[in-house]
């Protein structure tokens, strides 16, 4: 029976294929990801149309761990990879499962591993075919080239400074330091490749011409594994140091990709040679290395190539030139304008649309949905646009009036955790980034995305690391040493491309060194912007009402609402009843409103003290000068004084970068593992006998403050008006 897909290529002559390409603001492919289009080709034998992951059209995947962003439509997948997040590259506390669409979405023929074959399934047909087409390419390019090099070493995308055709790794990843003694023997290779199919051939042939490869790309694995060159993955792991075995477990440290590939070919753990990034590589052991361990791999591509979703048609080089040359190779294109791109698909399909992601929609729009007249034009924009009669010092009387007519539109664009469609309510920590941004400024924000390719600003939370493309300014944002932002499958903070950093603040100093590492220049300007809120919200005439506050992480509730309560399982959090009107167990959500957010902190000041494994918890109790410590998820239930200095004592980083940051050596903390009853009377006992006000000078990081400040930093408590935070779609 002839397929959907089938009866689409003969139909149009070509076939529709979703792959992460390339984009009119890339000047480069990633030599993996355009494997995609050419291996189709090659296989298929027609040319190949690019349609977005988001379409209604029926469509293919193959090369690439892009399962998870396919939406609409009918997707047949052939050697493809998945992550198990929709969201892979938002923070942890806020990455969503991915769950793939109804039956018959997306029909599997091969995959790239069991792992992939799991999670794309749902409760559907699995093939049991386990393989990436870029297996298949010594089928058709099997050239004779000398060696050149006695090992390649192939960086992935996200250890690189920049999107230079030569590798140029970061600067403090010394692993790939190569003395003058392995200068000619030694061989870095970047993945990325100038546009065009010429560039890929010769990016192959310089894989070809290594004797050896090792490899943080699962591409440089296959096609080394794929043409028989000894290879070994080289992960960035410091424990075990050197060669060793690694065992290929999805829920390990290991890259999901790699782990992937070996468990599809039958293995269970691999060898390996481990090496810290910021240590020296002793080259000769790694050749040595791979030479004793590496054997041939066995792989039916034959298989594969009958798994394909429609009749195959492989493609054969012409006479006497290799399959580069071959016209639907040559005519492929690998680079697109991809708001075109969107446009066409739509077009080919007007009676079906795609859905519009109103969250992108948001952050590209200031007004409100549905085309509602915005509020009255606040007077601080009136300050910044000027009057008629006369414009401020320095601007020109056209611009000044152009800003007037657009007063009613003016907002600042901000990436913040805002509240989505899985998640509605607010969570208080994260919302007052755009209610502080908002208020100092004097003018509304607007959503910005993670990822968006706009100026925008950075504020609260521990979301630097997400940042990308774009001008950033970050202004006491914190950024976690371990995430990153090219590739969340690899550990390890890396400078994105195409993205501009301007740092005025940050929110301490362990936030600074990760960035600087990284090559970014930095103030020595610490705060969290949070530590602003008495000033609008001065809660003098708050009543307290209870003697301890214990405010819990999101992590810790039942599900993402105001209304829940705590795990059952986390017994420290049981109150008896000789304590019930004595202790408030605080859960941060609250509805996306300014007064809901107002509650929930008079809810904090209403306690005389307060412990929290929440950092804004902390933040704020610190800020209103409530007696305060850290509720750490360790210990027997004793107080100690942690130093912040020792890495050795068991501190979340986020607590150690805002204490530091303030001028702190040491945190109060209350340690008491989650599954142990609480001595309340020990705990308030602790807060109340260590606790002492921090003494913090705010003003640096208010003068630091990226955008023409509404309020004085002079002034002890500011206005915030309800014209202006009551726009804001939180």
């Amino acid at each position: 029976m002839k397929t959907a897909l089938e009866a689409l290529v003969q139909s149009e002559g070509e076939v529709r294929l979703g792959w992460a390409g390339s984009t009119t603001l890339m000047d480069y492919l990633n030599f993996e990801d355009a494997l995609s289009p050419v291996l189709t080709a090659m296989v298929g034998g027609v040319p190949v149309r690019r349609v977005p992951a988001k379409s209604h059209s029926v469509r293919m995947a193959a090369i690439g761990a892009i399962g998870h962003t396919f939406e609409g439509g009918q997707v047949h997948v052939w050697g493809t990879g998945c992550s198990p997040w929709k969201n892979p590259s938002a923070p942890v506390d806020r990455r969503v499962a991915f769950a793939p669409p109804g039956h018959g979405a997306i029909v599997l023929h091969a995959t790239s591993g069991p792992v992939a074959e799991r999670l794309m399934a749902n409760g559907g047909k699995r093939p049991g075919l386990y393989g990436d087409p870029a297996w298949l390419l010594p089928r058709f390019y099997r050239p004779r080239i000398r060696k050149k090099w006695k090992l390649g070493v192939i960086l992935h995308l996200s250890e690189l400074a920049d999107r230079s055709y030569e590798p140029h790794p970061l600067p403090a990843f010394e692993r790939y330091d190569v003395p003058e003694e392995f200068q000619d023997d030694v061989h870095l290779i970047t993945t990325v490749t100038p546009l065009g199919v010429p560039a890929l051939k010769a990016k192959l042939d310089e894989i070809l011409a290594c004797e050896r490869i090792v490899s943080m790309s699962m591409h440089g694995l296959i096609i080394a594994e794929a043409y028989g060159i000894p290879c070994l993955y080289f992960p960035p792991l410091s424990e075990p140091r050197g060669l060793g075995r690694l065992a290929l477990d999805p829920e390990g440290p290991a890259d999901l990709r790699i782990v992937d590939l070996y468990l599809g070919l039958g293995r269970r753990h691999i060898p390996a040679y481990f090496q810290d990034r910021g240590r020296p590589t002793d080259w000769q052991a790694v050749m040595d290395a791979v030479d004793r361990t590496w054997e041939p791999v066995t792989f039916d591509s034959k298989k594969l190539i009958e798994a394909f979703p429609f009749t195959p048609s492989p493609l054969k080089a012409p006479s006497g030139k290799s399959i580069w040359d071959h016209p639907v190779i040559k005519g492929l294109i690998l680079q697109h304008d991809v708001a075109l791109l969107r446009q066409q698909d739509r077009d080919s399909d007007p009676a079906d649309p795609i859905e519009v992601n109103q969250t992108e929609a948001r952050a590209l729009e200031p007004e409100r949905e549905g085309g509602e007249k915005p509020a009255t034009v606040p007077s601080t924009v009136a300050k910044v646009v000027g009057s008629e009669k006369a414009p401020p010092a320095g601007m020109t009387p056209e611009v000044a009036t152009l800003l007037r007519m657009n007063a009613e539109r003016i907002s600042i664009p901000l990436s913040w955790a805002a509240t989505t469609r899985e998640s509605p309510y607010a969570n208080l920590g994260d919302t007052l980034s755009a209610l502080i941004v908002a208020g100092m400024a004097g003018v509304p924000v607007r959503r910005a995305g993670f990822d968006q390719a706009i100026e925008r600003m950075v504020a609260v939370g521990t979301i630097g690391h997400n940042q990308r493309n774009g001008i950033l300014h970050f202004w006491g944002t914190g950024v976690d040493a371990e995430r990153n932002p090219v590739d969340p499958l690899v550990r390890g903070y890396v400078r994105p491309a195409d993205t501009a950093f301007h740092i005025h603040a940050l929110r301490g100093p362990n936030s600074a060194r990760t960035l600087r590492a990284a090559g970014i220049e930095v103030p020595d300007v610490f705060g969290d912007p949070v530590w602003m809120l008495p000033r609008f919200w001065p809660m003098k005439d708050v009543e307290k009402t209870h003697d301890l506050g214990v405010i819990l992480h999101i992590t810790e509730l039942e599900d993402r609402t105001p209304e829940a309560g705590v795990k059952p399982t986390l017994r420290r959090y049981v109150v008896p009843d000789a304590f019930k009107d004595r202790i408030r167990l605080i859960n941060t959500h609250c509805d996306p409103t300014a007064d809901a957010m107002r509650r929930k902190v008079e809810e904090i000041v209403s306690c005389r003290a307060i412990v929290s494994t929440s950092l804004h918890g902390l933040v704020i109790s610190e800020t209103y000068g409530i007696p305060c410590a850290w509720f750490a998820t360790y210990g027997d239930g004793e107080g100690r004084m942690l130093d912040l200095g020792n890495a050795q004592h068991q501190i979340d980083h986020r607590m150690r970068d805002f204490y530091s940051g303030v001028g702190r050596s040491t945190l109060s903390s209350f340690c008491l593992d989650r599954s142990k009853p609480t001595d309340w009377d020990q705990v308030l006992s602790w807060v109340h006998g260590t606790w002492r006000p921090l003494t913090y000078d705010d003003q640096p990081l208010i003068r630091a403050f990226p955008m023409p400040l509404a309020v004085s930093p002079d002034e002890m408590t500011w206005p915030l008006p309800a014209e202006i935070v009551d726009r804001i779609d939180y």
